[in-house]
C-alpha cells in the first residue's frame, strides 16, 4: 500500500464517475485531487507533481488528449493514465502512442483502477527519488568544485569539471574573455592536486619558452591564438618534450574557426585540447547573474562598504535591465560601483521592458541548447507551439539563426 498522502488527480466531467473513482482511491488509501475538466485540472499540474493522473478522454471543451499533450509539455515522466469507453480500441492507441502510462475501461473495476495507479506511482517516485538524488549529487558537486550558478549551463560545466579532475590530461578552455576560464582552471587543478599552484603565462610574440621551465607549478596559457605561427611551433615542441608538465591553456570562444582558417596549428589544438571545456558568456547563464552579484557584494561588505539590506535588494531588482560586455568583469565592475554609493543600481527600464529581456534571455538560451528545433525548445519551456511562436514572433527572435550550420 502506498502513502495515503499520495495524490491522484481525478479528471472526468462525470459527477457520479469523480465520486465512485475517488472514493475507491481513497480507500486504497491515495489523497484523490478531482476536477471536472481541462481548465480546472491544469491549476493542480506541475513537472514537481508527486503523483499521478487519471483522465476520461472524452469531455466538453478540451479533451483528455489536450490534458494529456499539456502534462507532457510540462513533464514527460509524469505518469497519465486514461480512461476509455468500453471498446474503443481506436482512442485507447491514439492515447498510449501519444505517451499516455496506460489506460482503462470504463466503468473500472476498482481492483484493477488501484493495480493501475499502484504501478504508475511506483514509477513516478521512482523518476522523483532520482531527480532528487541528481540534485543532492549537483548541490555536492556545486560544494566541492566551487562553480558558482544555478543555471543548466553552470551545473553542465561542474559535471564537465569534475570529469577533467579526474584526468592528467591537459585542458584547453574556451569562452570569452572574463567569464572564469581562469577560475575554472584553477577548480580542476586543485581537483587533481589540491596543493599545486598555477602559474599564468600570456600568449604574446615573442614568446619566450624559457617561463616555462622555471618553477614546479602547472600553466596556464593564456590566448594561445594570439602566438604566431613561428612560437605556436616552438610551443608544439617543447610540450612534446615535456608531458609531464601540468598544461591548461585558455582560448577563445570561436577557436575551432581559428584551427580550419590556419591560425591556430591543428597539431598544437589537438595536444592542447584532448579536454575541452567552453565557459559560456553570462548572456547564456541569466539565473546566475543574482546570486553572483551578491557574492560580489558581500565581498564589498566584508572589505568595509556599507549596504543596507533594502539596497541590495534593489540593486538585485535592477540587474534584469543590464548587459554585461565584459561578463564576470562587468558584473564585479558594477557590484563594487553599487558597494561603495558610486551607482544606485536602480533599473532604468520598466518593468514590461525587463520582463521581455529576461524572457528573451532564457528562450535565447534554450534555442542553442536545443540548436535552434523550435518544437524541442517549446517542449523544454513547457509552451504550447502556438505560444511559444507568438512570444518569439513578438521579440523578434528566428529560430533559424541558432541552428548549426
Amino acid at each position: 500500500m502506498m502513502d495515503e498522502m499520495t495524490p491522484v488527480l481525478l479528471v472526468d466531467d462525470d459527477q457520479m464517475v469523480r465520486e465512485a473513482l475517488g472514493q475507491s482511491l481513497e480507500l486504497g488509501g491515495y489523497r484523490a485531487i478531482t476536477a471536472a475538466s481541462f481548465i480546472e485540472a491544469k491549476d493542480h499540474i506541475s513537472a514537481g507533481f508527486q503523483g499521478v493522473i487519471v483522465s476520461d478522454i472524452r469531455m466538453p471543451g478540451k479533451d483528455g488528449f489536450a490534458l494529456l499533450d499539456h502534462v507532457r509539455n510540462l513533464d514527460t515522466e509524469l505518469p497519465v493514465i486514461l480512461l476509455t469507453g468500453e471498446g474503443d480500441v481506436p482512442s485507447a492507441v491514439r492515447g498510449m502512442s501519444g505517451g499516455a502510462y496506460d489506460f482503462l475501461e470504463k466503468p473500472c473495476d476498482p481492483k484493477h483502477l488501484l493495480a493501475v495507479v499502484d504501478k504508475a506511482i511506483g514509477t513516478r517516485r521512482l523518476v522523483m527519488e532520482n531527480r532528487r538524488l541528481k540534485a543532492d549529487l549537483d548541490r555536492a558537486r556545486h560544494e566541492k568544485i566551487g562553480f558558482l550558478g544555478v543555471s543548466a549551463a553552470s551545473a553542465r560545466l561542474r559535471e564537465v569539471i569534475g570529469l577533467a579532475g579526474r584526468a592528467t590530461s591537459p585542458v584547453l578552455i574556451s569562452g570569452a574573455r572574463g567569464t572564469g576560464r581562469g577560475h575554472v582552471a584553477r577548480l580542476v587543478l586543485g581537483l587533481r592536486d589540491a596543493g599545486a599552484g598555477l602559474q599564468r603565462i600570456d600568449c604574446l610574440s615573442p614568446f619566450d619558452l624559457a617561463q616555462l621551465d622555471a618553477g614546479s607549478d602547472a600553466r596556464l596559457l593564456c590566448d594561445i591564438e594570439r602566438l604566431a605561427a613561428a612560437d605556436q611551433l616552438a610551443l608544439l615542441r617543447w610540450l612534446r618534450s615535456n608531458p609531464e608538465r601540468p598544461i591548461f591553456a585558455t582560448a577563445g570562444p570561436e577557436i575551432e574557426k581559428r584551427v580550419q582558417s590556419g591560425e591556430l596549428n591543428d597539431d598544437l589544438f589537438y595536444l592542447l585540447g584532448v579536454i575541452r571545456i567552453h565557459v559560456p558568456p553570462l548572456s547564456e547563464r541569466l539565473p546566475d547573474v543574482p546570486l553572483l552579484f551578491e557574492r560580489f557584494l558581500r565581498e564589498e561588505v566584508d572589505a568595509g562598504a556599507v549596504m543596507s539590506a533594502a539596497q541590495s535588494r534593489e540593486a538585485v531588482l535592477g540587474l534584469a535591465a543590464m548587459d554585461w560586455p565584459s561578463n564576470l568583469k562587468s558584473l564585479r565592475n558594477h557590484a563594487k560601483r553599487v558597494a561603495w554609493g558610486l551607482e544606485t543600481g536602480k533599473a532604468e527600464m520598466g518593468l514590461k521592458a525587463q520582463l521581455e529581456r529576461v524572457e528573451r534571455g532564457i528562450i535565447e538560451n534554450a534555442l542553442r541548447q536545443f540548436s535552434g528545433h523550435a518544437s524541442d525548445t517549446a517542449a523544454a519551456l513547457g509552451l504550447p507551439r502556438k505560444t511559444f511562436y507568438d512570444r518569439i514572433g513578438k521579440l523578434g527572435i528566428r529560430p533559424e539563426d541558432y541552428r548549426e550550420s
